[in-house]
């Protein structure tokens, strides 16, 4: 079921250029979808950005609280993290061109992560 709403998502939104679903507590990449074959340095890479900047549940590394999404812009991409409604340390990394529809694409995003977090 991972694999198809990444699949999914990566489909609709033609900007997207790598999903990944990772879990912060571990800080591991669990399941990708990548236009790129990303070497695994590349997703542990990804990982530790996404809990440098979301911060592990209830411990935010960046600011006082946790944050719900965070944005990284360089180099013509856009990296985009955000974290699951009901468990916080389940994390959707994607990397993407500027020039995506963020709005449509949170959107879409925030519903298939919640689903994937929450199995159902």
């Amino acid at each position: 079921m991972v694999l198809e709403e990444l699949d999914r998502l990566k489909s609709q939104f033609a900007g997207c250029e790598t999903l990944a679903f990772a879990d912060l507590s571990t800080k591991m990449i669990l399941v990708t979808n990548s236009d790129a074959n990303l070497p695994r340095e590349a997703l542990d890479k990804l990982c530790a950005e996404a809990t440098v900047v979301l911060g592990k549940s209830g411990k935010p590394s960046l600011g006082d609280t946790d944050a719900e999404t965070a944005y990284v812009s360089s180099g013509g991409q856009l990296r985009v993290f955000m974290r699951a409604p009901d468990e916080p340390d389940d994390v959707l990394c994607c990397i993407c061109a500027s020039s995506i529809d963020i709005a449509g694409f949170l959107a879409d995003a925030r519903p298939s992560l919640a689903q994937i977090s929450g199995g159902g």
